[in-house]
């Protein structure tokens, strides 16, 4: 709602996502409201073009920021004015995982902790996400993400193909891929042969891959509101895994805010 995403190409062929910040859009007032650092110092922004380039230079310096020091982000590649550019990542949004008939209970473990323990290491780090929920966590429920090579966004295999179970092989943005040469966008599908996830978990199936993206709204453990945030983020995710996924329970809550 605050942002239009693309997916584009280089002229060297390698795809990429463009996001386009558009703050303002639902609520100007509301914007300048809550994102505080519209308002400090000299970000007297005006205009939602003049807010909407603080957040993308905030999100562009965040995400390459916890990039280069390991974090499961995508590659941050270039930002200017209210665009930033960033690799495109195989998986989907969490909330695109509905039941727990879709993921085993394993794969929910492994999701779950993957999700807590980013949560951890960024309050370690003296940062609070502010926004750490189902839809700002991509997952990769085939476990081969790690596999693409490194400056690369696509690989030998198809990108948009999560790894979600469905009753055909190929991507999940498609309408029927069953015998299809394109997907639901009218994008050519190539996968190769289809590489193997370099680890298993104890049911035999694939370790998913989790990556955090939306970084601007992102703030500091010294902020007033800090322990609200954080304790905002830990709920929102503990419910959507018990709702949802059947993980999780009062015990990882507890063990999260300590």
């Amino acid at each position: 709602k605050e942002s239009d995403i693309y997916i584009a190409v280089t002229p060297k062929g390698r795809q990429v996502v463009l996001k386009f910040h558009r703050l303002g859009r639902t609520s100007f007032r509301a914007v300048r409201r809550k994102r505080d650092y519209l308002n400090v110092g000299g970000n007297k922004a005006t205009s939602w073009l003049a807010m909407s380039r603080l957040s993308a230079l905030k999100e562009f310096s965040f995400m390459k920021a916890l990039h280069d020091v390991g974090y499961p982000t995508p590659e941050p590649l270039g930002h200017t004015r209210h665009l930033v550019c960033m690799s495109l990542i195989r998986g989907v949004p969490l909330y695109q995982i509905r039941t727990r008939w879709e993921v085993s209970e394993e794969q929910s473990e492994s999701i779950f902790e993957q999700s807590k323990g980013l949560a951890r290491r960024l309050a370690k780090h003296g940062l609070v996400h502010c926004d750490l929920n189902e839809f700002n966590l991509m997952v990769d429920l085939s476990g081969i993400q790690h596999e693409l090579n490194p400056g690369e966004s696509v690989g030998g295999h198809y990108v948009r193909d999560s790894g979600v179970q469905k009753r055909g092989e190929g991507a999940l943005s498609a309408n029927d891929v069953v015998g299809a040469e394109v997907d639901g966008t009218g994008e050519k599908i190539i996968e190769e042969e289809r590489v193997k996830p370099k680890e298993l978990l104890a049911d035999g199936t694939p370790k998913p891959i989790v990556t955090l993206i939306d970084f601007p709204q992102m703030i500091s453990t010294a902020h007033r509101n800090a322990k609200e945030m954080y304790e905002r983020d830990v709920e929102c995710l503990c419910v959507f895994f018990v709702r949802k996924l059947g993980w999780g329970g009062e015990e990882e809550v507890e063990g999260l805010m300590d």
